[in-house]
C-alpha cells in the first residue's frame, strides 16, 4: 500500500472516531422506551430551570442558543405556569440582540396568549421603552436629510405605541402613548393624521396630564397644514378655533404668546383670501359683490393689512359716488 493510501485511511479512521465520540456524548440508550435519546435535546428537569437556563445563556451573550432553549420550553413545558415568563424572556433576548421591533412583538404575545399574566405591567413598560427608543432614534435622524430610511423609526414608534394603547384602551396610562403617536405623525409632517391622534387624546383621555400638550399640538397641526391665501382657508379657521380653545383652557401656559402670533397670521390669510375674491369681482365689474367682500374684510378683520387695502377701496368708492351725485 502506498504512503498516500495509508495517510487517507488514517484520516478516514480519525474522522470516524471523532464522529463516534461525538455521538457517544450526545446520545444515550433509554431502556424504558427502547430508544436512543439525544441529551442535547432534553429540557431541564423543571419549567423554572428551563427558563433560567435560557436566561443564563442570554446573560452570557449566547442569544441564538438562548432562543433555542425558549423553543425547547414551548415543546416540553408550553402548558405550564412559567409559559408567560418564557415568552417574556424571548422579548428580552430580542432586545439584547438589538431587534427592538421584534422584541415589542414578542412582548405583545405575552398579553395576547396569557391575558391573566402577572407580567402585564412589565410588558407595558418594555413596550414604552422600545417606543421611546424608536422615537429618539427618529429625532436624531430627522435632521439628516441624506440618511436613507430616516422616517422609519417614527413609523416603528407609532406601531409600538399603538400596541400600548390597544393593551389598555381608554386608561390614563395609555394617554402618553396616544400623544406620542400624534407627535410622531407631526414630526413626519403628517399633520392631518397628527391632528386626529391629538384629538383622541383630548376626547378619550380628558383627565390626563397630556391634554394641554395635545391641545397645543392640535393648534400647531392646523397651523402647519394651512394653505396660502389663494386656496381654501378651512384649516386656517380651524387653527384659529384651536388656538382660542387652548388659550381659554390654559391661559397661564407660556406657549399662548407664540400662538397669538400664529393666530394673527391665520387671520391675515383668511382676510387676504377675501381680498382676492373682492378684486376678482371688481375686475369683472361686479361692483356690488366686490363691495360686499370689502366690507366684510373691514368689519371682521380690522386688525389685518388686508383690511387697510379694503378700506382704501371703500373710501375711494364713496368719493366716486359723491362725485357722481354732484
Amino acid at each position: 500500500m502506498s504512503k498516500v493510501s495509508v495517510r487517507t485511511c488514517s484520516l478516514v479512521i480519525a474522522v470516524a472516531l471523532l464522529l463516534v465520540a461525538g455521538a457517544a456524548e450526545a446520545w444515550v440508550w433509554n431502556p424504558a422506551t427502547g430508544r436512543w435519546i439525544n441529551l442535547k435535546r432534553l429540557p431541564q428537569p423543571t419549567p423554572e430551570l428551563q427558563v433560567e437556563a435560557a436566561r443564563s445563556l442570554m446573560e452570557q451573550g449566547e442569544y441564538r442558543q438562548a432562543l433555542r432553549e425558549t423553543d425547547k420550553f414551548d415543546r416540553f413545558y408550553g402548558d405550564t405556569a412559567w409559559a408567560d415568563r418564557n415568552q417574556f424572556l424571548r422579548g428580552e433576548i430580542s432586545m439584547r440582540r438589538g431587534k427592538y421591533l421584534e422584541a415589542a412583538q414578542e412582548f405583545q404575545q405575552v398579553i395576547a396568549n396569557y391575558p391573566d399574566t402577572m407580567l402585564y405591567d412589565d410588558v407595558i413598560a418594555k413596550q414604552y421603552e422600545i417606543g421611546d427608543y424608536f422615537f429618539d432614534l427618529g429625532e436624531r435622524r430627522l435632521d439628516r436629510s441624506w440618511r436613507p430610511f430616516r422616517r422609519r423609526p417614527f413609523k416603528r414608534a407609532i406601531e409600538v405605541y399603538s400596541m400600548v394603547i390597544d393593551n389598555q384602551p381608554f386608561q390614563e396610562a395609555a394617554a402618553e402613548a396616544q400623544y406620542k403617536v400624534g407627535l410622531c405623525h407631526f414630526r413626519l409632517k403628517e399633520y392631518v393624521e397628527a391632528a386626529y391622534e391629538y384629538q383622541r387624546v383630548i376626547e378619550d383621555y380628558a383627565g390626563s396630564d397630556w391634554v394641554d400638550d395635545a391641545s397645543h399640538g392640535l393648534a400647531m397641526c392646523y397651523y402647519k397644514a394651512a394653505l396660502p391665501p389663494e386656496y381654501d382657508q378651512t384649516r386656517s379657521r380651524l387653527a384659529i378655533e384651536a388656538i382660542d380653545e387652548f388659550k381659554a383652557r390654559f391661559p397661564a401656559d407660556e406657549r399662548t404668546e407664540a400662538l397669538g402670533e400664529k393666530r394673527a397670521e391665520m387671520r391675515e390669510r383668511i382676510a387676504r383670501q377675501r381680498l382676492n375674491t373682492a378684486r376678482f369681482y371688481e375686475r369683472r365689474r361686479r361692483f356690488t359683490a366686490a363691495r360686499m367682500y370689502y366690507e366684510v374684510i373691514v368689519e371682521q378683520f380690522p386688525d389685518t393689512a388686508a383690511a387697510t387695502d379694503a378700506k382704501l377701496w371703500l373710501d375711494e368708492a364713496v368719493r366716486d359716488e359723491q362725485m357722481a351725485q354732484q
